[in-house]
């Protein structure tokens, strides 16, 4: 069966062994390392666990995340002069002048998509752009992409478990 080939891969990860505690952690520590989150999340569905617990642990464990990076910009100085290394002064005029332009949109589509997310919350921060426009726009996209993420996740659970090689 296909799934017996998958459950190593899926339960090999350091956070799985700690069920919903190592996603939450996971997720936290995704917005400054990215770790997958969507593995863990996909093992502990396929371990059996209640997906609306797993829902909710990714949202409020990645909404911590996307505030840490906010604060770890916010701090600005030893992360902005990092940051800078890999991009050039243009590139960062550019998303600051996007961010003062459309700010929460922008913040909104970014956070949806992994490793940009983490870059928008840390020029957010760097920029201290509005708290509140910022914790409301990435809580929205966030706990969407948990949804997404558990909702694809346990359709995914449910077809290999079904699935007969």
């Amino acid at each position: 069966m296909l799934i017996d080939f998958l459950k190593p891969i899926l339960e090999n990860p350091f956070f799985v062994k700690y069920g919903l505690l190592g996603l939450f952690l996971n997720c936290i520590f995704a917005s400054v390392v990215p770790f997958p989150i969507v593995i863990t999340s996909t093992a502990l569905l396929l371990d059996g666990q209640n997906p609306l617990m797993v829902f909710v642990t990714m949202a409020v464990g990645s909404i911590g995340g996307g505030i840490l990076t906010y604060y770890i910009g916010y701090d600005g100085k030893k992360m902005y002069k990092l940051l800078r290394k890999t991009h050039n002064d243009n590139q960062y005029d550019k998303s600051f002048e996007r961010l003062n332009k459309h700010g929460w949109s922008i913040i909104f589509a970014l956070s949806l998509v992994p490793i940009l997310t983490e870059i928008v919350t840390i020029i957010a921060g760097v920029k201290k752009y509005n708290f509140k426009k910022f914790v409301i726009s990435m809580s929205i996209a966030r706990t969407t992409s948990a949804f997404a993420s558990v909702y694809f996740g346990n359709i995914f659970v449910h077809y290999f478990n079904n699935f007969k090689l």
